[in-house]
């Protein structure tokens, strides 16, 4: 898995600072070109109604301007020695960020999650939320980054793969076989065993049963590593995926979590699944494909 092309978008919040480092290595292993994005919002306060319009005195121009110098001082500061394209827009940022993600063609968008209150956060209140539903390609993004005890190396040594039981983890166990070979990362494979459809909870709370359940998925998932020529250790729980995930990467001390993010072919699409509730809840960055 190479990333030739890498999207930073910077707010010059705490967070953003945190997760410069790991950016900085990524671009580094991979010699991608990178690109350092801010986006000037204005808030739709300023614009009135059809009815009453409003023209507020607002230079847009002096405030792109302003953004670019910030974006490059920061360049300067936490990507020192690294080329890095500096890109200044008008709009909503999550919206720019997933049109420029498309028309640029980036292989991957970094950035650290930005929740705006509670309800917004648990639904679509983040750029990362709309970020990750919409664009293409990889999103690695980072829930905890401010916090002091976040101490993950950015040179991705422990990694814990989320796989389900699905053709798509295929994909996902050839994709760790090659963070293996280029990082040299140990290989953690999780699957978290979900209710069968139709089960009552008693017959599914039974040891018999979920451990037939386990098994089933064990014999799923090794012949898929047998065909990707791979023989990473694998796990296999029954119970929340989001906190399954979460206990394996605080137990192995993983430097990433890397999970697929396939669409669904109705209402909600990618959201439908546990990909959201995995990256509020990991104590590491999650890097999603």
């Amino acid at each position: 898995m190479h990333f030739s092309k890498i999207l930073f978008p910077v707010d010059f919040s705490e967070r953003c600072r945190m997760v410069a480092p790991f950016v900085l290595a990524a671009a580094k292993h991979h010699g991608a070109a990178l690109t350092l994005a801010n986006f000037v919002e204005i808030p739709a306060l300023w614009y009135g109604t059809a009815e009453a319009p409003c023209a507020p005195d607002l230079n847009i121009s002096a405030m792109i301007d302003e953004a670019g110098d910030r974006l490059k001082q920061f360049a300067v500061e936490y990507f020192p020695g690294v080329p890095a394209r500096i890109l200044v827009e008008e709009g909503d940022a999550a919206t720019a960020i997933v049109d420029l993600a498309r028309e640029l063609a980036f292989d991957v968008v970094m950035m650290p999650t930005r929740g705006r209150g509670r309800f917004r956060s648990a639904l679509l209140g983040s750029a990362t939320a709309k970020v990750l539903h919409d664009v293409e390609c990889a999103v690695w993004t980072a829930a905890h980054a401010e916090t002091p005890e976040y101490a993950v190396s950015p040179e991705w040594r422990n990694v814990v793969c989320a796989i389900d039981a699905t053709p798509d983890a295929m994909r996902l166990i050839r994709c760790a076989g090659q963070l293996a070979t280029s990082f040299g990362s140990q290989i953690h494979l999780v699957h978290a065993l979900p209710p069968a459809p139709g089960t009552r909870m008693e017959q599914y709370l039974s040891r018999d049963f979920e451990e037939g359940l386990k098994q089933a998925a064990r014999r799923e998932i090794d012949a898929m590593q047998k065909d990707a020529g791979t023989d990473f250790r694998l796990c296999v729980h029954a119970g929340d995926t989001a906190k399954i995930i979460a206990a394996a990467a605080e137990k192995d001390r993983a430097d990433l979590v890397l999970i697929g993010r396939g669409a669904l072919p109705h209402f909600a699409g990618r959201l439908r699944t546990h990909v959201y509730s995995i990256v509020r809840d990991s104590p590491c960055p999650v890097l999603s494909i």
